[in-house]
């Protein structure tokens, strides 16, 4: 028995051995390694990159995945720190605002840099009947020259091939509205692509309109997240403060290339509804993004976007969905970080801000043990607001009892424990939309209330359901009836 045991142990030390020696490697290995975005923790943002059909877009649209490495990876000319061949500041953007001024400079000084490593269409097929992939830049495809080719300059350029097919495809067959949209922390690319599929699933099927509905949809994809084996859990709760930076980097650079340079002039040409949607810290990248307009500049050399939209109120509707960004960001002369959305009212950079909070969302009031933020999209961040009603409007969702009807009702809240409320300074949830003045705060816990399961924060993420969209589409409507009259 002792002699079976023994050579049973045997053959699995040479199987386990010889395994070893010709073990397989990830598909993209060569070029993660150059970039350094090798390893589970990290593949994780482009795994549509291994371009194997799985993972995609249910509806024509495009995924804009962005990713983190370190500056000496992903540029060809000598690295410096705060070089800049990555990217210079308008000063005259601050206006004399040192704490804003000083929080930028925090968030770009960083050893490792974003850098958008891949583009992907989904378009019908009008022969085959089906979404079809269509990879326009891709740095790990096997094709890329990483000797020859600068990886982030080249995914900057490539947003020129964005803006093309987008304008292209217009003068084919005419867009109605535009959406741009990004999802928070600790979301990969494969649950991003996920979640874009259910939440805009969920606004074509809420589409109840005669008119023709042919959106043009972007969806965000951003490193999100740190993962590791021997931490588990922990690590996420550690990584907020970079995630949070990384955030606003994604939102200051990329995000607000892709809306002020791409989709504000197509808006504008079009005269169609520009859409901003963003949950969690999505809603801190796009609002970052919404006034960052001529903040960055990044060297392009011969080549490079075209003009700045400098148009007031291209954007007519921005949402976030339990924001995770300080409430205090919209309070001028307020929070540490130098009310960077304080002029929101004077320069008009939305025709309109809305904001939800839950009374149901866990993950914003805990974020304020961590940070003292007091989140928009939370209860501490409500609080705040009701001390702001010249900037704040305050509104409530109702869900009708019918558990087969999905349709919402938004009214204003008249009244609010401990007398808060004004009512002089109150509109009716119709009226706010002519007031890009007034950010409109409205208390979703009525539809906002169920625990997802895989996710954390209670009902922080429960957004994909058919209430939402209804909601998003109450807004959308609002903002199509004050243009139309």
């Amino acid at each position: 028995m002792k002699h079976h045991h023994h050579c049973m142990f045997t053959l699995i030390f040479v199987i386990f051995f010889t395994g070893c020696g010709t073990a397989s490697k990830p598909k993209l290995i060569k070029k993660e390694k150059i970039y350094g975005t090798d390893g589970e923790g990290l593949s994780i943002f482009h795994r549509i990159a291994e371009r194997d059909g799985g993972l995609g877009l249910k509806f024509p649209g495009f995924i804009i995945s962005i990713e983190k490495a370190y500056r000496e990876k992903i540029r060809k000319k000598d690295y410096k720190k705060n070089s800049p061949d990555f990217e210079s500041i308008n000063n005259e953007h601050f206006q004399g605002n040192t704490s804003y001024q000083k929080s930028v400079s925090r968030i770009l000084d960083d050893r490792k840099r974003t850098f958008i490593s891949h583009l992907v269409e989904y378009r019908m097929d009008q022969y085959k009947g089906y979404i079809r992939e269509d990879f326009f830049y891709n740095a790990y495809d096997k094709c890329f020259d990483t000797k020859t080719e600068d990886v982030y300059l080249k995914g900057l350029l490539k947003l020129d091939e964005l803006r093309n097919r987008i304008f292209m495809n217009d003068s084919e067959t005419p867009y109605t509205h535009i959406f741009l949209y990004c999802m928070g922390w600790n979301t990969d690319q494969q649950e991003s692509v996920r979640n874009y599929n259910s939440l805009f699933s969920q606004i074509i099927k809420a589409h109840t309109e005669g008119a023709p509905f042919r959106p043009l949809f972007i969806g965000i994809s951003w490193p999100s997240e740190w993962r590791s084996q021997f931490l588990g859990g922990f690590i996420s709760a550690i990584s907020y403060g970079a995630k949070a930076d990384d955030a606003d980097e994604v939102g200051l650079m990329w995000v607000n290339k892709i809306l002020w340079n791409i989709l504000a002039p197509l808006k504008r040409a079009k005269r169609i509804p520009l859409i901003v949607v963003g949950h969690s810290f999505g809603a801190r990248v796009v609002t970052r993004a919404v006034f960052s307009n001529g903040l960055i500049d990044i060297p392009a050399g011969e080549k490079g976007l075209p003009a700045v939209s400098e148009a007031a109120e291209d954007i007519d509707l921005v949402v976030g969905l339990q924001g995770a960004f300080s409430i205090r960001r919209f309070i001028p002369e307020d929070g540490k970080e130098g009310s960077p959305y304080g002029d929101f009212a004077r320069n008009r950079y939305a025709k309109k801000f809305v904001f939800t909070w839950s009374e149901h969302d866990f993950a914003n009031p805990i974020a304020k043990f961590f940070t003292g933020a007091s989140h928009i999209g939370g209860r501490y961040g409500h609080e705040v607001s009701l001390d702001h009603q010249d900037i704040f409007n305050h509104y409530t969702i109702e869900v009708k009892e019918d558990a087969c009807n999905y349709d919402v009702t938004v009214r204003e809240i008249q009244r609010e424990m401990g007398g808060k409320i004004k009512d002089e300074e109150q509109l009716g949830w119709n009226e706010s939309f002519r007031h890009p003045e007034k950010i409109s705060i409205v208390d979703a816990s009525a539809l906002i209330k169920n625990k997802p399961y895989g996710k954390g924060g209670n009902a922080h993420s429960d957004i994909y359901t058919p209430g939402v969209a209804h909601f998003l589409w109450n807004c959308i409507h609002n903002i199509e009836n004050i243009q139309s009259r």
